[in-house]
């Protein structure tokens, strides 16, 4: 799932629950394992980068999604937090929450970086590998893709409508 999709969701529990940043940090980092356990139609995406014949093909493959998927969820972040329901949160409660629900991604980016990861690093991405959806995803990319905007954009009305 793509990171627009996450910071919502940890936005939201920054926003719901009690117990400061810390406790928004690890909320978020649950919901991201959970929403990565539901079928979302990334799974071609994810083939294509697992196919490259080398680490430097991947590399070149993830490096220009990855840089869109973070201009596009900064620009979502920023909006939300301009939001009537996220106006008066603190920006730091909002923050922790937003990257709690990062976290395992830039886990999983900073050992694909690395030519030899420490194995703490590798046990964090096998964990977060782990909590992927492992069955026949009902969603092609492009219906994946269209579903998970569908769900930002949903967010978003919600966010300013509330």
């Amino acid at each position: 799932m793509f990171s627009p999709v996450h910071v919502p969701v940890g936005m939201l529990l920054a926003h719901s629950l009690p117990g400061g940043p810390a406790m928004a940090l690890a909320a978020g980092v649950a919901s991201h394992l959970l929403l990565d356990a539901i079928p979302h139609g990334d799974a071609g995406i994810s083939h294509w980068l697992n196919s490259a014949p080398s680490r430097k093909v991947r590399l070149r493959r993830i490096l220009p999604m990855s840089v869109a998927d973070q201009i596009l969820t900064l620009c979502l972040f920023l909006m939300l937090i301009r939001s009537p329901f996220f106006r008066h949160d603190s920006l730091t409660q909002l923050l922790a929450g937003a990257a709690g629900s990062m976290l395992p991604d830039y886990v999983t980016g900073i050992r694909d970086l690395l030519p030899q990861p420490p194995a703490w690093l590798e046990k964090l991405h096998r964990l977060h590998d782990r909590c992927h959806f492992r069955g026949r995803d009902p969603f092609n990319t492009i219906t994946g893709l269209i579903l998970q905007m569908a769900f930002v954009l949903a967010f978003l009305l919600f966010s300013y409508r509330f």
